[in-house]
């Protein structure tokens, strides 16, 4: 899936690099990937996300990763 208009890839972006200078491990990649799968109006909201927004979808990737790695320990 791509973005519904051009504007928003560009103006996120941005976005997100301005908050992968404060945090330099940050992944802008996979917040664009996860950013694409969201409807029309998400979307056009995204570039003007604040740092909380941001932190929060992070967080939710990381403690995902984190159950599916308990997920995948407790069968061996």
């Amino acid at each position: 899936m791509n973005f519904c208009e051009p504007w928003i890839e560009c103006k996120l972006r941005d976005r997100l690099a301005l908050y992968k200078k404060r945090y330099p491990a940050f992944d802008v990649d996979r917040v664009l990937c996860e950013v694409e799968s969201w409807d029309e109006k998400s979307q056009r909201w995204a570039p003007y996300m604040s740092d909380d927004s941001l932190k929060r979808i992070n967080r939710n990737y990381h403690k995902m990763q984190s159950l599916r790695s308990l997920a995948c320990n407790e069968h061996l």
